[in-house]
């Protein structure tokens, strides 16, 4: 209890807040233990992990014999670390996210209070950001954006310290949380953690320091922010060649601001996003009359700061190219915390029976999404969750002689997700689950029988089976010809919609909505060549 306390998740203030914030935590932890690695993002980034850990080398990431430029190494960091106390399991990752996901609780609170939030609002505010969609959906995902997230409220906090007369803390505090920020995302960081610090005398209360003297430590704080970034970034860069430089200084960052080569979307994609992750708050919260207690200049500095937080960072998102729903992440502490003061200053209330529609939905959606198409076996699981989602949402339509806080109706965000996450396992999760595979292949691995990826494997077998050597893939069929030629004695493993019906194979498993399998090389070069010996049809003169 003592380690929640320190995290801002209990407050001893009644029986009834405690226990709730357990009933939190053990929905949150509950996915952590039963959630396997999901392809292609997690298994990808837990292959780079993987190979830091085998290898002992942390300088430049690798994944499937080659310099992984696509992430910065801080996260990799963080989870081996986190192995060296836990021993290399996948649930370790999952709670290392979950950990830095209610990190961001305690963070939102001090900030909520230095811009002048009661205990009430910054409450408010924690649960509202707990509760939203957004986090309960990627509080156990393997992905880099909740660390960006806690990196980016640091930032924010050192902010509010940066103009007092405890400058050098908050110069310390800003430039490692953008620092560690551009480590963990790159150079988004200092958009996102660095962009408000630039409007601070607008949003700030009680900000009196002379803007050219704010201004030089907030430059302080860029300076020290890049070294430390270059600080891994120039060995690295050397360490892993030319065009691991160029991808790491250019290509990552021009790249996917200019043209993506990867989650490319129109600039408007965000607009019905963002309402989504903020679910059910999106519907339930509407406008009350203030109370006569209201602090106005409270309710003004929090508005401007969110304002200031969340706009600019938003426009500049939907500028950019690249686009995934959680890269929003960032962004929506600020709106918990807006929402927070005014819920707690009687001006926003929520309204219970608004949230039933989005649970119901939700419900019906697992019941019948996963439900159906599955063998009644597997289906049956799916629709019992989906039928208990739907039931969580009728609860919130009986009459309540008291409006629901917003811890309640956080609880059954939780609840529903977590359901939603299990009937995910307990139905197509086999699809997904790679581990069998991957142990055929570490056995083969281990007794020297070498192997061919057809196609493109993102490192998806390779913390699964724990692989010591990466395993070439191409999706030359001319390539995958020569090889099996090469290698009589060989593997090949697909996913390949070319390879579903190939006879013979060693192993096979549904694998999203195809099929992995394993076949040995004299049999791929037998079918290459069967295909080579059938004559191609000669063109009908008649046509043109």
């Amino acid at each position: 209890m003592t380690a929640l306390h320190r995290i801002g998740i209990l407050k001893q203030s009644s029986v009834g807040r405690p226990l709730r914030r357990v009933a939190a935590l053990i929905l949150l932890l509950s996915p952590v233990f039963f959630l396997p690695p999901v392809p292609i993002d997690e298994t990808r980034y837990l292959a780079v992990a993987w190979h830091m850990h085998s290898s002992g080398q942390w300088l430049v990431p690798w994944l499937d014999g080659a310099a992984y430029s696509d992430k910065a190494p801080l996260l990799f960091w963080l989870i081996n670390l986190a192995w060296s106390v836990t021993g290399v399991h996948a649930w370790a990752v999952r709670l290392l996210e979950l950990l830095l996901g209610l990190s961001t609780l305690p963070l939102l609170g001090s900030l909520g209070r230095r811009l002048g939030a009661d205990d009430a609002a910054t409450e408010n505010a924690q649960w509202l950001w707990l509760g939203c969609m957004a986090l309960a959906i990627y509080a156990d995902v393997i992905m880099f954006d909740l660390l960006l997230t806690f990196c980016t409220l640091t930032a924010w906090l050192a902010t509010t310290i940066l103009a007092g007369r405890r400058w050098p803390a908050g110069v310390l505090l800003m430039g490692l949380a953008l620092g560690a920020g551009i480590l963990a995302k790159g150079p988004v960081a200092l958009l996102v953690g660095g962009l408000p610090a630039l409007f601070a005398s607008y949003w700030m209360p009680g900000f009196q320091t002379r803007p050219a003297v704010f201004y030089l430590r907030l430059f302080i704080v860029l300076l020290a922010s890049v070294l430390l970034a270059l600080a891994w970034a120039i060995p690295a860069a050397q360490a892993g060649g030319p065009a691991y430089a160029d991808a790491i200084f250019l290509r990552q960052t021009m790249g996917r601001v200019v043209h993506s080569f990867a989650h490319a979307r129109p600039w408007w994609w965000y607009l019905p996003i963002l309402p989504a992750m903020t679910l059910p708050w999106t519907l339930c919260l509407a406008r009350h009359a203030p109370i006569a207690s209201a602090s106005r200049s409270t309710a003004k500095a929090i508005g401007r700061f969110a304002a200031t937080a969340v706009i600019p960072g938003f426009v500049v998102f939907s500028l950019i190219s690249g686009k995934q729903p959680h890269y929003l992440l960032p962004l929506i502490p600020p709106l918990a915390l807006f929402a927070g003061e005014r819920i707690g200053s009687g001006r926003w209330r929520i309204v219970a029976w608004r949230t039933a529609p989005t649970f119901i939905t939700v419900g019906l959606a697992v019941a019948l999404g996963l439900g159906w198409r599955e063998a009644p076996d597997s289906a049956m699981g799916a629709v019992a969750c989906g039928v208990l989602i739907v039931l969580l949402g009728v609860s919130y339509l009986v009459p309540r002689a008291q409006p629901p806080s917003a811890s309640a109706v956080a609880l059954g965000t939780l609840a529903a997700v977590m359901l939603c996450k299990l009937a995910f396992v307990l139905s197509i999760g086999p699809r997904y689950d790679v581990r069998a595979m991957a142990q055929h292949v570490a056995a083969a691995q281990r007794d020297g029988i070498p192997m061919l990826f057809a196609g493109s494997q993102y490192g998806l077998l390779t913390f699964a089976g724990r692989l010591t050597a990466a395993i070439p893939d191409t999706r030359d069929p001319a390539a995958v010809a020569a090889w099996v030629h090469a290698h009589p004695d060989g593997w090949v493993i697909s996913d390949d919609n070319d390879y579903q019906d190939m006879p013979a194979p060693l192993y096979k498993q549904a694998y999203f909505g195809r099929s992995l399998g394993i076949w040995p090389a004299s049999a791929v070069a037998a079918e290459a060549d069967r295909k080579r010996e059938i004559p191609t049809p000669a063109p009908n003169p008649g046509e043109d």
